[in-house]
């Protein structure tokens, strides 16, 4: 746990100073998705960022809305990813994937994918919300089967997960 203040903290200030650099929608898009895979999810590249994290995710989220705001008009707002890709075939690309995937684990793998590259303001929220469910509804569906059925070593043992232990 780090060792300042939960609010006021130098680690916030020092992101607060690079999402204020954000000038245009590319650059935005950019510096949040790599963001997202390296501080968020379970797939995340480290965990150095473990209280701050979604503080400074929601900041540079505000800071890209602003741009997609001043950057898009109605129609591509409501309609394109910040990329300029056309929302409904970039979701309908992901739900096929996800159908046609029958492994629980690869399918996490595309939910968590999904949320990263197309969480808004990435994706419009009509958009990414009904893709969402989808992908959520599959997973579960994939999920549920005999989940509970393992051990928590054995489940431990199928996730690849490393148990670390504070002495």
């Amino acid at each position: 746990m780090a060792n300042y203040k939960v609010h006021d903290n130098p680690v916030r200030d020092e992101w607060t100073a690079k999402i204020g650099q954000l000038k245009t929608l590319s650059k935005g898009h950019t510096f949040l998705n790599n963001f997202r895979k390296t501080h968020t999810t379970p797939l995340r590249e480290n965990f150095d960022l473990e209280l701050d994290w979604g503080w400074i995710e929601c900041k540079i989220e505000e800071k890209v809305a602003l741009l997609k705001h001043a950057e898009l008009d109605d129609h591509q707002f409501l309609n394109n990813c910040i990329c300029g890709a056309d929302a409904q075939e970039v979701a309908d690309t992901a739900v096929a994937a996800m159908d046609a995937c029958t492994d629980k684990y690869e399918a996490e793998k595309l939910h968590i994918n999904f949320r990263i590259d197309c969480k808004p303001p990435v994706m419009p929220t009509n958009v990414f919300m009904d893709a969402d469910r989808l992908l959520g509804t599959k997973l579960m569906e994939l999920r549920n089967t005999n989940y509970y059925a393992l051990s928590l070593e054995e489940l431990r043992i199928e996730r690849g997960v490393k148990v670390i232990t504070v002495q």
